[in-house]
């Protein structure tokens, strides 16, 4: 097996410009394939290639997994489920989804690993929601829907799952921009804008209270395992940290116009809690806070950006449309850098590959709920 993974991260590593698909045809890695079979397939992919995460496909309806390591990758096979996934929100471990499929009225929750439980219905979350959170660990999602005002907090993901009982947002004055969910589900932050002036509300056990004044917050995310929270304010082109939101809630510049922020639009965390950051779309860059040191740096995105998405680790999506090269910002290697995964169709119509071809059949197919 040393062989056979030393030559496929050869050709992940040397030969990305190669159409892979010609690879495959002439069977380069087929008798590999057929060594491998009896050997116990690894959870990081093919011949133990590691996998940076999946992603949501909203023009096949699918997931579909990048295969290789930043710098280094190919989409794989898209997960057939034998479903239409309407939407999906992968945890940041990889190891689940939840997602709304089309024709059924609540949201799935659908294991990413080999040997889980089936997908289990979430029978008291309905689909259609308005703004969604994920935690930073992924155990506790939140959604929120403007129909009913209500904001439903799913804790325990994924082996544990409980829905807690929905919160009334309705008396809260004005447009709900933004939504944040800590990692047990107990606390939320929502805030709340007219465009001009807003306010951040913490939310728990029916409690809600003002714990900062903003403008217009596009972006929150709690820090992992923690009661701190990262905030991105568009409209006054500034980046907090609220610290101890349960408490004597405090506000911290950490970056602001004149530091170089201009209309962030996302925000994320890294996964020891040491840095911030923010999808700077004013000037094109990604912004790294350290929160030791409170150094800034700007590193320039070469394109345009939609998200600041949680792949695996510290490695996030930036564009959405599969069709085209994907931008991912890598976070994990020694020094911070922008890198892509070409199209799906690259290599030959349909977007097949060599990696994809060899995609093992559990990570192809997941099992779905038994309906009654």
């Amino acid at each position: 097996m040393a062989r056979e993974k030393f030559l496929v991260s050869l050709i992940l590593t040397i030969l990305p410009g190669l159409p892979i698909c010609t690879l495959a045809e002439r069977s380069v890695l087929r008798s590999a394939a057929a060594q491998g079979e009896t050997e116990e397939t690894s959870n990081t992919g093919v011949f133990g290639v590691p996998s940076v995460g999946y992603v949501f496909e909203p023009e096949a309806l699918a997931l579909r997994p990048i295969l290789g390591t930043p710098g280094a990758a190919v989409f794989g096979s898209r997960v057939e489920l034998g479903l239409n996934l309407r939407r999906a929100w992968v945890s940041p471990r990889q190891n689940f989804a939840l997602a709304e499929v089309a024709e059924t009225p609540e949201v799935l929750l659908l294991p990413l690993q080999p040997g889980t439980q089936q997908a289990k219905t979430l029978s008291s979350l309905p689909v259609g929601a308005d703004q969604v959170a994920v935690s930073p660990t992924g155990s506790a999602m939140a959604f929120y829907h403007r129909i009913d005002q209500q904001l439903r907090i799913v804790s325990g993901l994924p082996d544990s799952a409980e829905i807690r009982p929905g919160i009334n947002l309705s008396d809260l004055p004005g447009r709900l921009s933004s939504l944040a969910v800590s990692d047990d589900g107990l606390v939320s932050l929502v805030a709340i804008t007219d465009g001009e002036t807003g306010a951040i509300y913490l939310v728990q056990a029916g409690e809600k209270r003002v714990v900062a004044l903003c403008r217009d917050v596009r972006a929150m995310t709690f820090l992992a395992n923690s009661l701190n929270a990262a905030m991105a304010d568009t409209a006054a082109n500034e980046v907090r940290l609220l610290n101890n939101v349960t408490g004597a809630a405090t506000s911290q510049i950490l970056a602001e116009e004149t530091r170089g922020i201009s209309h962030p639009l996302a925000v994320q965390v890294s996964t020891d809690n040491s840095r911030i950051f923010c999808l700077n779309s004013g000037v094109g860059a990604i912004t790294t806070v350290d929160l030791n040191s409170g150094s800034l740096t700007h590193l320039a995105i070469g394109g345009s950006a939609s998200r600041l998405q949680r792949l695996g680790g510290d490695v996030f999506q930036l564009t959405g449309d599969l069709r085209q090269s994907t931008l991912l910002f890598d976070a994990e290697s020694p020094e911070a850098r922008i890198v892509f995964v070409p199209s799906v169709n690259f290599g030959g119509a349909g977007g097949r590959s060599l990696l994809r071809d060899q995609v093992p059949e559990e990570r192809q197919r997941l099992p779905l709920p038994k309906r009654d």
